[in-house]
């Protein structure tokens, strides 16, 4: 079985108006299952980009540990369960039909026995913020991005999933990829990065600040107040704004990367963020490649500084993230390439769904508040795991 690909959402640069663009299953396939085999994929991804055809497009994701390999930091490497490093799908645009498949419809099915598992403990969440704030008084770094793994037992049809979450959240930059054996259902809100090569141009969306929507208007109203209000949330904000500049600027002119938009509000079906806009003009004869590298693993999903904060991770979580907080999404042949952060993003492998969700602990973080954070993130996918199909009508946990 070749590789299956669908994009949804108005933030996919695609003229994608009509619906989901779905791509079927096709035997052209670029894939990393090794480290050593990620340079090929990039030099592959250089080659679609700088084709002048475009008409060719590929469609898929690199995984957190695969950019944790290319920022350089191979000894805190560990293998992604399930899934390659990277796995992308060769596709003509033409060829794409709109709107849902037949495969997308449909209830979901998630076994009730045994009770989903999460990789911490509340307990062992708190032990994780409070060894990472131990290593901010240290000096060591100054935020980690530490994130939360639960695994339910379930054989669910990717696309149906894909369909279930981009109804009950629609957002802009919705990706699924799949093959034999595993698939990533990315329901993402984040750009990571729009570049177009030709133009040299690239940009990126960091989001940072997260609080869960009021259920009445008067409610909503107070909450967004105080997310613009919240000095700790601004803080872990201008950090990661300051560490996309700065990777971006591996790659830019001398004076190229301006912040067109900071700390902007954007509100989603069951939470608000805050959004910077970074842009950067490109030196020329920069590649997709020379981006990637100089830009993955993402700044909003690590940490500042970000070699730190990969340690941390390392050594905290218990468990590989892979195509979570990864990036996903295409590369064009007329060399526009759109990449999310792959947050709010499920992986289906083995008969168990994996969803991940985290935030950044700084050194006023409380240990019980950004695990209530973790579970305001977590809401898009448990209403569909409890209301179990992609019918969004009536009453919505907003």
């Amino acid at each position: 079985m070749g590789v299956e690909a669908l994009l949804a959402g108005d933030g996919w640069p695609l003229d994608a108006g009509g619906g989901p663009l779905h791509f079927e299953a096709d035997d052209r396939r670029l894939t990393a299952d090794r480290p050593e085999q990620l340079a090929a994929v990039l030099s592959a991804l250089d080659d679609v980009a700088e084709s002048g055809d475009p008409d060719l497009l590929a469609v898929g994701f690199v995984s957190y540990e695969a950019g944790v390999v290319l920022e350089g930091s191979t000894g805190l490497f560990r293998p992604p369960e399930g899934t390659p490093l990277a796995a992308f799908g060769l596709f003509r645009l033409g060829s794409a039909r709109r709107g849902w498949p037949a495969a997308a419809s449909g209830s979901l099915s998630f076994d009730g026995r045994p009770a989903p598992e999460p990789s911490f403990s509340l307990s062992g969440w708190t032990e994780g913020v409070e060894g990472v704030r131990a290593g901010i008084a240290r000096g060591d770094v100054y935020q980690v991005n530490l994130t939360r793994r639960t695994r339910f037992r379930s054989a669910v049809r990717p696309l149906a999933l894909a369909r279930a979450l981009h109804e009950e959240n629609p957002v802009g930059w919705a990706v699924t990829i799949a093959a034999e054996g595993w698939a990533v259902v990315s329901n993402s809100p984040e750009l990571f990065l729009d570049a177009d090569l030709t133009a040299c141009r690239a940009a990126s969306a960091p989001i940072k600040g997260t609080i869960a929507r009021g259920r009445t208007e008067e409610d909503d109203g107070a909450a967004k107040a105080a997310l613009l209000a919240s000095a700790k949330d601004a803080a872990e904000h201008v950090m990661i704004v300051d560490l996309v500049r700065n990777d971006l600027g591996r790659v830019a002119e001398p004076g190229g990367v301006r912040v067109e938009r900071l700390g902007a509000l954007r509100t989603y079906r069951h939470l608000h963020h805050l959004e910077s806009l970074v842009a950067a003009r490109l030196a020329r004869g920069t590649r997709l490649s020379d981006l990637l590298r100089a830009t993955l693993p993402g700044g909003s999903i690590t940490g500042a500084p970000k070699r730190a904060a990969l340690g941390f991770i390392r050594r905290v979580e218990p468990c590989p993230r892979g195509a979570y907080t990864g990036v996903a999404g295409f590369v064009r042949g007329d060399g526009r390439a759109v990449f999310n952060v792959a947050i709010r993003t499920a992986v289906v492998h083995g008969g168990v769904v994996d969803y991940h969700a985290g935030g950044g602990i700084v050194w006023d973080s409380e240990p019980a508040a950004e695990w209530a954070e973790v579970e305001t993130k977590s809401r898009e996918f448990l209403a569909v795991v409890r209301r179990g199909g992609t019918d969004s009508e009536g009453e919505s946990d907003r």
